[in-house]
């Protein structure tokens, strides 16, 4: 991977979000993976499938193959979630992260994934996440939702919340999905997708999504 990784941090409420672009060889990587999923004969396809486990209102959710994770954990996931890690507890060191589950998200017009949090769907359940991630490997020209209102617009956004609306005090944050963005935030962080709409009645909205657990050690004789 010869991308240079830049990775920025905002903090629209309590929890941190961060924001780097995604490699395009991972991109390239990802998509072909999919691609030999969903032409696999039905029963094959059956071992990838995660809807099951998911609140998605999608085309379809399926596990990315492990091998296609792992070629890229060490130097793309490892690097970011460590650079979250660590700027968030600079007194810790990460020693371990470890990928629960990751899947594709293939989103369709007119489909939703309704409010949710990363938690208890795991493919290693007796490890809580900490941490969750979207990437967006393929956006569509889209246009705005039929119904939508062109002041307060959502078609094709992500929308996280937390806590209560209150003077000097917001609970949401909503971000447009761009094509090769990768975000990372707290598992526990609840989030929203919204339809979107096309011009092309076959776009579709490709994604993929995964929870990671990291281990930390002491540094500079403090934490636990």
């Amino acid at each position: 991977m010869n991308d240079k990784i830049n990775i920025k941090m905002f903090k629209p409420f309590g929890s941190t979000i961060s924001e780097q672009n995604l490699p395009n060889d991972l991109i390239k990587d990802f998509l072909a993976d999919l691609k030999m999923i969903r032409a696999l004969p039905d029963e094959k396809r059956q071992g990838y499938m995660f809807g099951h486990k998911l609140v998605g209102s999608v085309e379809s959710e399926y596990l990315i193959t492990p091998k296609v994770l792992l070629k890229h954990k060490h130097s793309f996931f490892d690097v970011c979630i460590s650079e979250y890690c660590q700027t968030l507890y600079p007194d810790f060191k990460v020693k371990k992260i470890l990928i629960n589950s990751a899947w594709f998200v293939v989103q369709k017009i007119n489909q939703f994934n309704s409010i949710h949090q990363h938690t208890n769907h795991t493919a290693v359940e007796q490890k809580h996440p900490q941490l969750s991630c979207v990437g967006y490997l393929q956006i569509p020209k889209m246009i705005p939702l039929e119904c939508a209102k062109p002041h307060h617009d959502v078609s094709g956004t992500i929308e996280f919340f937390e806590g209560s609306e209150n003077y000097f005090s917001f609970s949401a944050y909503k971000k447009t999905a761009v094509e090769k963005t990768y975000l990372i935030f707290p598992s526990h962080l609840a989030h929203f997708v919204a339809p979107f709409n096309s011009d092309d009645p076959d776009a579709e909205r490709i994604s993929f999504s995964l929870n990671a657990c990291v281990e930390f050690t002491k540094t500079n004789g403090k934490g636990n």
